[in-house]
């Protein structure tokens, strides 16, 4: 049967668009994912970034948290910017944006201006998702939507995935030439192409009915700078007030709050239809855990396998990598299962199936680290990967089927805003519990934790076509 359908197959644009979004997913994805390793390096490698720190854990997840604060920001805004001047151009936008501040992060000589770069570059970055998502409900046949998002998808676990294993074995190779700053070369690395495939996306994705650079830019780019200023004051307030890590991220929660009560405020009758619909509210809010799931693996699987299994990063990267690389088979094999079960019901009963079945999963990780065994300890991790890319997929396709077509870029755009805040707190609270705890048990029972409570989530979803 697969023999047949090979000879039956013909290349048809939406495989080109969607081709062009996987390999942007993959070096996005790449230049985001790259910073957990890295801090990882640091961590076990005394760099002079975080030199004399009590809690390097919990610092490090702030870096990373930092980057999410910028991400989760700009979604919503980046979404109306999509529907108004062009999803092609907010992608387009985004990835160069990203490959441009993934470089200068390499040339950051200080802990507070790497902070600073990483949040331009989530602030960059969070262009994408919500336009990237338009694009392919836009360019793909309906029957094929749920495949095509999970197709595309691929690209970020191919990023994430050569993250986590080449970033400690790049900066090992360095060490003798770079000494202390040989953290800084997957950046160097990894940015410049990245600008490349910006360019070839203005080259080759088709072009919607309004696009405009000229409209988009400044008003990202103004955004950006708002958004900057607030999250890096913050961030210095809480250190001349010589605060605890988790306020620091408290002081991000609460303007990314405040954005969302802005928004509602400002757009809450002209986007009535996303902002103000029951169903999708329970979709984003459910969102939530999966971001944290997804970060929590994609931060630090490195560290807990590491640590678990007294590895070097070298070695661990292989197995922690297996999360990764499992994504690129669940997310088209979610795909697949959307479009073979179609309709709200099917589709939120799979999701809450998929989701307690990575519930049920991740707890095993709890003996597995106490009995050090590596290769159930890999075997989990490559499970938890597959089943839940595949449930993350299911999510996107079923918020697809709840939002109104026309405001697709608004409606993704609110999805990665709320879910962000559980990519915003996985680095840092789950770092702040291994250092408070010792260990990552406490990590992992509270992740499993907010899978639970998402699976509910979409459980009462009410079953019927709009």
């Amino acid at each position: 049967m697969i023999g047949r359908r090979l000879r039956e197959f013909r290349w048809k644009p939406y495989h080109t668009v969607w081709l062009l979004l996987f390999t942007a997913w993959a070096m996005c994805y790449l230049d985001r994912a790259i910073t957990g390793p890295v801090v990882s390096w640091m961590i076990a490698n005394g760099s002079p970034l975080l030199a004399g720190l009590e809690q390097p854990h919990a610092v490090g997840g702030l870096i990373g948290s930092m980057f999410f604060a910028g991400y989760m920001l700009t979604q919503f805004p980046a979404g109306y910017l999509g529907d108004h001047f062009g999803r092609r151009t907010m992608v387009v936008i985004s990835t160069v944006w990203a490959g441009v501040t993934t470089t200068v992060s390499g040339l950051s000589r200080s802990l507070t201006v790497f902070a600073g770069t990483r949040v331009m570059t989530g602030l960059g970055e969070g262009a994408y998702y919500s336009n990237d998502r338009g694009l392919v409900v836009r360019n793909t046949p309906p029957e094929k939507v749920g495949t095509g998002m999970g197709v595309v998808f691929v690209g970020l676990a191919i990023g994430m995935t050569v993250a986590t294993v080449s970033a400690p074995w790049l900066i090992d190779q360095v060490g003798g030439m770079l000494g202390e700053d040989a953290w800084a070369f997957p950046f160097l690395l990894f940015g410049p192409p990245t600008v490349l495939v910006g360019y070839v996306l203005h080259r080759y994705l088709p072009k919607g009915e309004t696009e405009s650079y000229r409209g988009a830019f400044p008003r990202l780019l103004l955004y950006s700078l708002l958004f900057l200023t607030v999250i890096m004051g913050f961030y210095q307030l809480s250190l001349v007030l010589h605060l605890d890590i988790l306020w620091q991220t408290l002081f991000t929660l609460m303007a990314s709050f405040l954005l969302i009560v802005v928004i509602y405020a400002r757009l809450g009758t002209i986007s009535a239809l996303v902002l103000r619909d029951r169903s999708l509210q329970l979709m984003y809010l459910s969102a939530i855990p999966i971001l944290f799931t997804l970060w929590f693996f994609g931060f630090w699987a490195l560290l807990v396998v590491a640590e678990s299994a007294e590895l070097g990063l070298s070695g661990a990267a292989v197995y922690a990598g297996l999360f990764g690389a499992a994504n690129a088979i669940g997310y088209p094999l979610g795909g697949v299962m959307c479009d073979r079960f179609p309709g709200i019901r099917h589709r939120s009963g799979l999701y809450a199936g998929l989701c307690m079945a990575v519930c049920g999963t991740v707890l095993l990780l709890v003996p597995a680290i106490l009995s050090t065994d590596l290769i159930v300890l890999g075997l989990l991790l490559f499970l938890i990967g597959a089943l839940f890319s595949a449930m993350q997929t299911v999510h996107m396709t079923l918020t697809a089927d709840l939002a109104p077509t026309e405001a697709l870029g608004q409606a993704f755009g609110m999805w990665n805003l709320v879910a962000e805040v559980g990519a915003l707190l996985s680095p840092v609270v789950c770092g702040w519990l291994r250092d408070a705890f010792g260990g990552w048990e406490p990590a992992i029972l509270l992740t499993a934790l907010l899978l639970a409570i998402s699976a509910g989530l979409v459980s009462v979803i009410p079953r019927t076509v709009r």
